[in-house]
């Protein structure tokens, strides 16, 4: 999946102007996911570019960037950290945006035997897309600075590598 055009998108290796600039323009719910993990959106949206390891994307949507998504890796390159934060154009395009979010949790699960992180367990909407994808959300909500979050994972087998009840690396 890397960079190149998807659905007349094109999708590119994130950089800090892209950081700069969605910063400023991140959905609500995407800036609340943030703070709920301690975090700015600068510092949020930096960590997929400083982390060496990591493979940081920007979906480009009328020359700007609306999107950007990546994974980290975790163990060794068997467990894999994924993560997206995006402006509300992510809603305004949601249908290509559905389409193409499979092929790219593809891309990243031939790469990682396991991916995962944590969504917020309010995030109704987000929970649905990920059971879209084929992720398994854990019931057992964990807490994260006093805000329930729900874990999520995709295997590329059928066991998970850490234990259900143990909080993932995020």
């Amino acid at each position: 999946m890397g960079e190149g055009i998807y659905d007349g998108y094109p999708i590119v290796k994130a950089n800090t102007d892209h950081v700069h600039y969605l910063q400023n323009n991140l959905r609500d719910s995407d800036v609340r996911e943030c703070i709920i993990h301690g975090s700015t959106p600068f510092r949020a949206l930096m960590s997929g570019i400083r982390e060496k390891q990591a493979e940081t994307y920007t979906v480009m949507i009328d020359d700007k960037p609306s999107i950007m998504f990546g994974v980290a890796p975790i163990a060794e390159h068997l467990v894999g950290r994924i993560w997206l934060l995006g402006s509300y154009e992510l809603e305004n395009h949601s249908r290509k945006f559905i389409k193409w979010s499979r092929k790219v949790v593809d891309y990243f699960q031939n790469q990682y035997y396991q991916l995962e992180n944590v969504v917020p367990a309010d995030h109704m909407k987000t929970l649905q897309w990920l059971d879209f994808l084929g992720f398994e959300i854990l019931n057992d909500p964990l807490q994260v600075n006093g805000f329930a979050v729900l874990r999520f994972v995709r295997c590329k087998g059928d066991k998970i590598l850490l234990n259900n009840k143990e909080q993932p690396c995020y």
